[in-house]
């Protein structure tokens, strides 16, 4: 498939999550095909969450045939591959534990999630919003809430409901949802 036929398959899976959204795909002259997608969405996304969001809209079937071998660029607008920032499995994997602790026992930060979730019936936007609002509110700097983040993302929390859903599924709201769901 060549590099235009690609983009406009791509164009054809994301364009309806992502309306406004760019994408190029370059060969380069090693043979290694990327892909560069640019939306304003991304703007309050990590890397990893962009990455998920945009992998979740194009079929499995599609994406094994096509795009296993391919580099991946998810951009903000005026943002350079440069600066996307990741964490290595190793990192994520020695803080992990200690992480999950402290957000669950120490700080209160499921507890003050879910609550707002339960009692203030708040809706979840896709992203980290009320997260972060809580966790600047309890001190933590941008570093660690960068390592909290790429944890929990890690662990299946790619936004602020599923952190309580698939982190700590444990919480009053999963419980609620999955008994609403039985019934």
């Amino acid at each position: 498939m060549t590099a235009a036929q690609l983009q406009e398959k791509l164009y054809a899976f994301v364009r309806p999550g992502y309306p406004g959204i760019t994408i190029n795909v370059v060969d380069t002259a090693d043979n290694v095909r990327q892909l560069y997608f640019t939306a304003d969405k991304f703007e309050v996304l990590y890397p990893k969450q962009r990455y998920h969001y945009l992998r979740h809209l194009i079929p499995s079937d599609f994406y094994d045939k096509n795009l296993k071998d391919t580099e991946w660029f998810e951009l903000a607008p005026n943002e350079n591959p440069d600066e996307l920032d990741y964490h290595h499995q190793e990192t994520i994997d020695a803080i992990k534990t200690a992480i999950l602790s402290i957000l669950k026992d120490k700080v209160g930060f499921v507890a003050l999630l879910d609550n707002k979730f339960i009692s203030e019936d708040i809706k979840c936007f896709g992203d980290f919003r009320h997260s972060k609002n809580i966790l600047t509110d309890l001190g933590f700097s941008d570093q660690d809430q960068f390592d909290i983040f790429h944890v929990l993302m890690n662990e299946g929390g790619y936004c602020d409901c599923e952190i309580l859903y698939n982190v700590f599924s444990n919480s009053e709201y999963s419980k609620k949802y999955w008994k609403e769901k039985r019934e």
